[in-house]
């Protein structure tokens, strides 16, 4: 039987530029190997972070506190380096 414990953890939007595309298709990248559905949750609205399009939605702009949340304990890597993503800046800073 599965666990379905949800994981979550917290972080926030850093760069300057907020949300954008490249960013959110670097994380439908990094879920496309996950185990269970991955979420990513700000501005009240909990979208998929395997879609792109959902991820822009949530408009996060610098600042934007965020929540990570995964499904499966086996998906911990994968909530991991979304989480360092986030907290590097997607690289932009």
């Amino acid at each position: 039987m599965k666990n379905n414990k949800i994981i979550a953890r917290r972080t926030s939007v850093k760069n300057e530029l907020g949300m954008h595309a490249r960013p959110a298709s670097k994380i439908a990248q990094i879920v496309d190997s996950a185990c269970s559905d991955v979420w990513v949750c700000a501005n009240s609205k909990r979208v998929d972070a395997a879609s792109i399009i959902d991820i822009l939605t949530l408009c996060a702009v610098k600042g934007t506190k965020v929540v990570i949340e995964i499904e499966n304990q086996e998906d911990r890597m994968i909530l991991d380096q979304i989480v360092s993503f986030f907290e590097t800046g997607f690289g932009e800073i």
